[in-house]
């Protein structure tokens, strides 16, 4: 007698890539007890006895059930795992809740947007400068102009990222698979730098405005 396959019913699709700009959320991308959950979530919705069994697989320490269950509602909370549908058996009523990542990829923004437009970043570029100085002598950087060029530089890089993470999400999350998401943002920060490299933007004029 054969015994039909349970369905998987999911009513909350995943998003391609989610930009992270808040530190609470970042805190728990980066939490050594919560990072497993998001990994393994990467292969598809799972039950939390699932969830629960991969997890133990590859983490640290061995966590209970409820201690799980317990990070699962804290990943809802700042909304990187979610409720997103049931597993239905034939001939039952009660169901199995799935989890899953509301996003394949995690894209960590915080601080990197506009950060040489704000005051944080005073003390950086008078350091910035006085190392250029020392790089280039015989020569007068303004910092103000210096902060600007870099402004420009990371926004126009992470326009890039952006459309590229939109067009290859699928791709991009098989590639990172597996990394935790402290190598993640190191990748994808270098990522930045040579899309930047490869399209060539000309910024002589910024260059050459604030001296460098």
């Amino acid at each position: 007698m054969s015994v039909d396959k349970p369905q998987d019913v999911i009513t909350r699709p995943q998003i391609g890539v989610k930009v992270i700009r808040d530190e609470a959320v970042i805190s728990k991308l980066f939490d050594k007890n919560m990072e497993p959950i998001i990994i393994v979530l990467r292969e598809g919705p799972l039950t939390i006895k699932e969830l629960v069994e991969k997890y133990n697989q590859i983490a640290e320490e061995p966590k209970s059930e409820m201690t799980i269950y317990r990070y699962v509602k804290e990943l809802d909370k700042v909304d990187i795992v979610k409720e997103v549908g049931k597993r239905i058996k034939t001939g039952q009523s009660a169901s199995e809740t799935l989890y899953g990542r509301t996003a394949k990829i995690f894209w960590n923004l915080k601080d990197k947007e506009d950060y040489w437009k704000s005051e944080a970043s005073n003390q950086t570029l008078d350091t910035l400068r006085g190392l250029l100085l020392l790089y280039k002598k015989n020569t007068t950087i303004n910092s103000e102009d210096l902060g600007a060029l870099l402004n420009k530089i990371y926004k126009t890089s992470s326009e890039e990222m952006g459309a590229f993470f939109e067009e290859n999400d699928d791709a991009i999350d098989k590639i990172i698979s597996g990394f935790t998401f402290k190598e993640v943002d190191k990748v994808f920060d270098i990522l930045g730098i040579l899309i930047l490299i490869m399209k060539s933007t000309n910024f002589s004029d910024e260059l050459e405005k604030c001296g460098c």
